[in-house]
This record gives structure tokens, C-alpha cells and sequence, in this order.
């Protein structure tokens, strides 16, 4: 039980810290820090682990595929790829709801922080001219923003996930796409039912160059997903081969000094030092022996396994709004639990809706936050109309546990 106080006193020394505002990052590594005094471990012991965390391979790797997933935003930005993209939709699509769905959920296989104010104004301009209150077009934007979170191999998310897993990424994505079709299902049946009808004429004569147009915007995302899932390459080599392509493709618009500026400009620093902050964070909790009690800790408590792992990460999720936060912080803690052998797939999947759940209500989500201003939206409508759908989704994520566990 000891083991478990010092444990929630580390939870509460973050918890105040990033209620003061201090930046995600240094709270993972004043926190990593704290288990190892906490725990007993000498400072040569704390150094060796900090440093043993940072060079091992697949910290590194995380890393690097982080890296490269910024850059590839930064490019495809750069070379106006997802501008193509949403032209040649408003030109193809009838029904207006069609294009209010896809143009944020397109652009969000592209990972980027408050990636859905890049669409915001996208689905304004629709909104304006069919008369949508601003909780209509906020709900719209963030929902489908959000639905690959489950099962998209570009997000940071469901990298760092795989990868404190152990597993391989596209496991991830065959247990949790499920959740990403209900997520997709869910906004529809939303827009069919509080959305009236009103359909567009579109010139038939533009669809083939409407067409062409929405293929130069995706090929680069429809490579990954060829890379990744069909050719069962890995997604760090995967990503360079993209970013390879679109340089090579665009070399009058694209040369050594445009990466450079993509490098400065997109790549976020504090997210490369939070997720080594997360690998530094589990090796500590693992060091320090105290982590393996809290199984026995919860049974003897008599509370489910499904509240625990569900839980946990819905509370980070809801104090930071980072999925990679509440993952990098929750995850680690409930590994006895979900890896007793091998790792239970499902009970990880009822982890990362705990995740999702909190990171979508969080005060603290970018997304959130700033399509609320941009819209100016009332916050207590856009929670009425997304909670019960997150409601839906984690009673989905749990039906499935239940059948499947």
C-alpha cells in the first residue's frame, strides 16, 4: 500500500503542476524524477535510467517517426496538397453534410496541434450559407476531426501506444478500427437527423478534373496507408518515403532551404521532448518495483478492472487534452494489468477510449478550445450535443471488451 501513496503523490504533484500551467513536458520529467527518490534510487541509478530511457531503440524510433510526421505536414502544407483536396470536395459532393464530414475528417489524417482550426474555416463558409448555429458547425468540425484517433497510424497517440505495448501498429488499428467506424456512424446519423437537406447542382462536365484534383491531394496519404498496412513496412522508412516522393515530385518548389524552414517552423519541440519524457517516465515506474502492486492493490479494493482502465486515463486525458499525455501517463501504470503473458488487446482498446473520452470533454483540448473561439460557441451546447455521443462510444469500446476479452 506504501508503494501506491508514493504513486499518488507523484499523480498529485502533475496534477497540481499542470493545473499551474507548466508545461506537460517538464511535469513528465520533475515527475520522473520524484519515483526515483520516492523509490529509493541513489542519483547515479536516477542518471543511468534517464539516460538508459533516451538512447534505447525504441525511444529513438518514437522520436524520429514524430519528427518526420511534422515534417510531412510542414511539406504537404508547403506543396497546398490539402488545398486541392477540399476545392475538388466542395466541387464533387451533393449533399452539403458530406462535405462538412469529410473536409475535417481528410484533413484529419494530417496530425498537427489544433489541427481543427485548419479546417474551421472550410466548414464555416458551408455553415454561413446553409444557416448553422455556431455549436452546429463547431460539433461538425471537432467530431470528425477526431475520428481516425482510434486507428490512424500518423497520430503520435496511437504510435506511442503500440509502442509502450510492445505490439505492432497495425494490431492496434485491426482492434480499434471498430471504434473509429461507430465514431464515423455516430456523426452522420448526428447530421441526417439535425441537419436538414439541401443538395447542390454540380457540373458534370469538371468531375473528371475534380477527380484528379482530390487524387493529388490524397496520394500522399493513400502511399502510407499502402506502405504501412499492405506492404507491412515499418512507419518510420514508410515516411520517408513519402517525404522523399513529394520532394522529388514538387524539386521546383521543394529544395534544402524549404526544409530547413519546415524544420523551424513545424516541428514541434516540446512534443519530441514530451514523448522522451513518457519512455523516461515508464522505465522509472518499472525500475521502482512499486508499479507491480497496483493489480493487487485494485482487486483487493474490489474495484473492476474495466473502471480502473477506463478511468485512469479519462481523468490525464481531461486534465491535459493530449491523447499522447494521458496515454504516455495512464498507459504505464495499468501495463500489469493489461499484459499478464501477452498483451489483452482488448482491455488496452477500453484504455485508449478512457483516453479518447477525457482528451474530447478536456477544457485543455487545442482543438476545443479554439474552434469554440472561432466559431463563438456557446461550450455548454457543444457539450450536450458531444457527450451523449462519447457516451455511445464508450459503451461501444466496453460491449466490445466484454464480448471479445
Amino acid at each position: 500500500m506504501t508503494e501506491v501513496i508514493k504513486l499518488l503523490a507523484v499523480i498529485a504533484v502533475m496534477i497540481f503542476l499542470i493545473r499551474k500551467k507548466w508545461n506537460l513536458e517538464y511535469v513528465i520529467l520533475l515527475a520522473s524524477l520524484l519515483i526515483g527518490v520516492f523509490f529509493g534510487l541513489g542519483p547515479v541509478q536516477i542518471g543511468k535510467n534517464f539516460i538508459l530511457a533516451l538512447i534505447d531503440p525504441s525511444t529513438l524510433r518514437l522520436m524520429g517517426i514524430i519528427v518526420l510526421v511534422y515534417i510531412l505536414s510542414g511539406v504537404l502544407r508547403k506543396v497546398e496538397s490539402l488545398k486541392d483536396l477540399t476545392n475538388s470536395l466542395q466541387q464533387l459532393f451533393k449533399d452539403y453534410r458530406l462535405i462538412l464530414a469529410f473536409i475535417p475528417a481528410l484533413l484529419g489524417l494530417i496530425p498537427m496541434p489544433a489541427g481543427a482550426m485548419f479546417s474551421a474555416p472550410m466548414v464555416k463558409e458551408i455553415g454561413d450559407r446553409i444557416g448553422l448555429t455556431p455549436e452546429e458547425d463547431t460539433f461538425v468540425n471537432y467530431w470528425f476531426r477526431h475520428v481516425w484517433e482510434f486507428s490512424w497510424p500518423l497520430f503520435p497517440g496511437i504510435i506511442l501506444f503500440a509502442s509502450l505495448l510492445k505490439v505492432e501498429i497495425q494490431e492496434v488499428i485491426l482492434i480499434q478500427f471498430p471504434l473509429t467506424i461507430i465514431a464515423v456512424i455516430i456523426g452522420f446519423i448526428w447530421e441526417y437527423k439535425n441537419l436538414r437537406k439541401n443538395v447542390a447542382l454540380i457540373n458534370k462536365k469538371d468531375i473528371l478534373f475534380n477527380l484528379k484534383k482530390l487524387f493529388l491531394g490524397i496520394w500522399p496519404i493513400l502511399l502510407i496507408i499502402f506502405l504501412v498496412l499492405g506492404a507491412k513496412i515499418d512507419l518510420l522508412p514508410s515516411l520517408a518515403i513519402v517525404i522523399f516522393s513529394l520532394f522529388f515530385l514538387n524539386i521546383n518548389r521543394l529544395n534544402l532551404k524549404t526544409l530547413n524552414e519546415i524544420i523551424r517552423n513545424d516541428v514541434d519541440l516540446g512534443v519530441v521532448i514530451l514523448i522522451a519524457g513518457i519512455m523516461i517516465f515508464q522505465r522509472m515506474l518499472q525500475v521502482s518495483g512499486g508499479i507491480e502492486i497496483i493489480p493487487e492493490v485494485f482487486a483487493q479494493l474490489g474495484v473492476h478492472p474495466y473502471v480502473v482502465l477506463f478511468s485512469i486515463p479519462f481523468f490525464v486525458g481531461m486534465m491535459t487534452g493530449i491523447t499522447v499525455a494521458a496515454i504516455g501517463v495512464g498507459l504505464p501504470v495499468l501495463l500489469p494489468i493489461i499484459i499478464q503473458g501477452e498483451a489483452n488487446m482488448y482491455y488496452a482498446m477500453l484504455t485508449f477510449t478512457g483516453c479518447f473520452v477525457g482528451m474530447m470533454i478536456s477544457p485543455m483540448h487545442l482543438c476545443l478550445v479554439v474552434t469554440q473561439n472561432y466559431f463563438k460557441a456557446d461550450m455548454g451546447k457543444i457539450y450536450k450535443i458531444a457527450i451523449p455521443a462519447l457516451i455511445i462510444i464508450s459503451l461501444s469500446a466496453l460491449v466490445l471488451v466484454i464480448i471479445r476479452a
